[in-house]
């Protein structure tokens, strides 16, 4: 299923050899014209060479600067695991590629202020957050919905992520504290960026609990709920420990509203609906044709470079920064801090 993007031809290197390199970028780009996957670098040269091998990928760098030196890229897509994202997005930037990086875009404020320097450093390249979910029309359908007033005002936004963690993702850096693991970090950015799009998020209040029971004091189940006055919630809860569960319910004066399994588009083209959540309606409101999250953001990123889609990376660095305040107000009231 092709899709358009920008016409502009993309020559991108993959930073990177991980699992999500061949969903999230590899298997997109065959429908995406634009874009042609020409190097691939990653620490461990092995796995480099099996993705090359695999994808027919020309170039393999033998270190990761090698690859941000080759001339010939037009941007990279960073696949390293969380401490590494910044650090090396900022690297590209300065190397004059577009980056697409993978979430989170960084950890915490400081992190994210070194990229906003690096962009005002760079202002012709483009960065982008690799959050796939924000690139799928549902999102603006709800946004609509909720300004047009149809169903009355909305009062609370409730948010359930759960995905259970096989063999507690042991040796993976979603179980090392300082290399950004913790659920929180890896699923909690899909609550505030739709919440970003619906309400934004100046709140007023905050609160966020945890046990942090996972491997090394990670947050293993978390809830956060932000305040907007006496008017609106918005609340989370994201777990390893929990069933699958992917969906966000909005609560109106008139109705409520369901997008169940809103994850689902992660594994291919499928649709995905929004539909009443009543006991007596569970009707469908609209319901939209078979899309897949990846392709979605790889055009995006091509229209981004293109210039006919804003950058918003601004807003990304908005949700690490609210993200490491709610982060801290759990591990302050756990006795963390």
């Amino acid at each position: 299923m092709k899709t358009e993007g920008s016409k502009l031809p993309c020559r991108l290197g993959i930073l990177g050899a991980s699992a999500i390199a061949g969903p999230a970028l590899l298997d997109p780009a065959r429908d995406v014209p634009s874009v042609t996957v020409h190097a691939i670098a990653n620490r461990t040269l092995s796995k480099a060479e099996r993705l090359a091998e695999t994808y027919r990928i020309p170039r393999i760098a033998t270190h990761l600067d090698e690859l941000l030196d080759m001339e010939e890229l037009d941007a990279v897509y960073i696949a390293l695991s969380n401490e590494l994202h910044a650090e090396w997005a900022i690297k590209a930037l300065d190397a004059g590629k577009h980056v697409l990086v993978e979430k989170p875009i960084a950890l915490n404020p400081d992190e994210a202020d070194r990229l906003r320097q690096a962009k005002l450093r760079n202002p012709a390249t483009r960065l982008v957050e690799g959050l796939m979910v924000a690139h799928h029309p549902w999102q603006e359908a709800l946004k609509s919905i909720v300004e047009s007033g149809q169903y009355g005002q909305l009062h609370h936004i409730r948010t359930r992520i759960s995905i259970p963690a096989r063999d507690r993702h042991s040796g993976n850096y979603r179980s090392v504290k300082h290399r950004g693991g913790g659920v929180f970090a890896d699923l909690g950015c899909y609550w505030l960026q739709f919440v970003q799009r619906l309400v934004g998020l100046d709140c007023t209040d905050i609160s966020a609990q945890s046990d942090f029971d996972g491997p090394d004091g990670c947050d293993w189940t978390f809830q956060a709920e932000l305040g907007y006055g006496s008017k609106l919630k918005a609340e989370c809860l994201v777990s390893y420990d929990l069933p699958y569960r992917a969906s966000h319910t909005l609560y109106f004066d008139q109705t409520v509203l369901l997008v169940p399994d809103f994850l689902r588009a992660i594994k291919g083209f499928f649709k995905l609906k929004i539909r009443h959540d009543l006991p007596h309606d569970r009707g469908t409101v609209v319901e939209f044709e078979p899309m897949y999250y990846y392709v979605n953001q790889l055009q995006a990123f091509t229209e981004v470079i293109g210039g006919v889609r804003a950058e918003e990376y601004e807003k990304a660095l908005e949700r690490v920064e609210l993200q490491s305040t709610i982060l801290a107000a759990a591990e302050q009231r756990s006795g963390c801090r």
